[in-house]
């Protein structure tokens, strides 16, 4: 049986600082991390998670469930400086500062689809989700640099409620990685890259 752990990965350090500010991060193992909305029930495949030694949490943003690995990367934002109603253009900023970094690594053909993925080749590379604090946006995405589709939708089974693009397509027919792409992404550059965007 799978036990539901508190929300306790790095980027929960950016709350409570007062402060507008960005981290960058690498997930140290496997995680699920589930949507507000989401149960293990209803998006989790337990077998494989019991068997991968996944974590899983469930954070206080919206969307649906993802999973995190040492081949991905996060992105996490805190804003104390937008509007509380202007979620659309925070989420839209923070996805575009995402796709200027990979551009200048290189990576083409990026666009936004859904409310928020970041794709690739009419294929998903990054999943992001928003939360609204009483005096602050919190933005965090999830970027697949180089973990195997299948390995990522042994995890998670379909969602309730999916993006038109997505055309129930299963996850490792949805999802792809920026490797798997033939784009090589250096962290360090990105994270350089990104940051001086802010």
């Amino acid at each position: 049986m799978l036990t539901l752990h508190p929300y306790k990965i790095p980027d929960q350090s950016l709350f409570g600082q007062q402060i507008s500010d960005t981290l960058v991060w690498i997930p140290d193992q496997t995680y699920i991390v589930l949507g507000q909305r989401d149960s293990i029930e209803s998006a989790v495949e337990e077998d494989a998670a019991i068997r991968e030694n996944a974590i899983v949490m469930k954070r206080p943003s919206g969307g649906h469930s993802v999973v995190l690995t040492p081949a991905t990367a996060v992105v996490s934002m805190i804003s104390y400086s937008h509007s509380l109603t202007a979620i659309k253009s925070f989420f839209y900023d923070c996805n575009m500062k995402i796709i200027r970094a990979l551009e200048a690594q290189g990576v083409k053909n990026l666009s936004i689809q859904g409310i928020s993925d970041i794709v690739l080749n009419n294929r998903k590379i990054v999943g992001s989700s928003m939360y609204k604090g009483k005096d602050f946006l919190f933005f965090h995405a999830v970027i697949n640099i180089s973990e195997r589709p299948d390995y990522i939708s042994q995890f998670l089974k379909h969602p309730v409620t999916e993006p038109e693009y997505r055309q129930k397509r299963k996850h490792n027919e949805f999802i792809t990685s920026i490797k798997e792409q033939g784009y090589d992404v250096i962290i360090a550059d990105f994270t350089a890259r990104l940051m001086s965007d802010l």
